[in-house]
């Protein structure tokens, strides 16, 4: 039964993820996208939409998602450290995606965004907001 009720939580814990990730993702792309179309290089672009993103997330995921009771002060000093490694997980991934493999921007951010939000799920369950769920 408890194994259950672990699932369940954990279930509707990715579920709120996604959708606060998916509103800090939109963000971010609305950002890209109206970047390149103001003729902003794309490498500077995304890096601008995922610092914006990130802000965003922030937000997001500490009061509709973990909802958790540490202070706004101590969240921020551990987020911090948290937005930097999905910035430039962002800005790196981006990069060599773009400037390699992928030269259509979006679809280089589409693969981007895919691989920082499992970091992303890992980083803020198990430093930021220090979830107990076990999986």
């Amino acid at each position: 039964m408890a194994i259950t009720t672990s699932l369940i939580t954990l279930v509707k814990l990715v579920l709120r993820f996604l959708v606060s990730g998916g509103i800090a993702t939109a963000i971010h792309w609305a950002t890209l996208w109206g970047l390149i179309i103001l003729q902003v290089e794309a490498v500077l672009a995304s890096s601008i939409g995922a610092f914006v993103g990130v802000v965003a997330n922030c937000f997001l995921q500490y009061f509709f998602n973990f909802k958790t009771k540490r202070r706004h002060k101590k969240l921020l000093l551990a987020y911090i450290p948290a937005m930097l490694v999905s910035w430039l997980l962002n800005l790196v991934l981006f990069y060599c995606l773009y400037s390699w493999l992928l030269p259509d921007p979006l679809m280089a951010q589409v693969v981007t965004t895919s691989i920082v939000m499992v970091v992303n799920f890992l980083l803020y369950k198990k430093l930021l907001f220090r979830s107990k769920l076990n999986f």
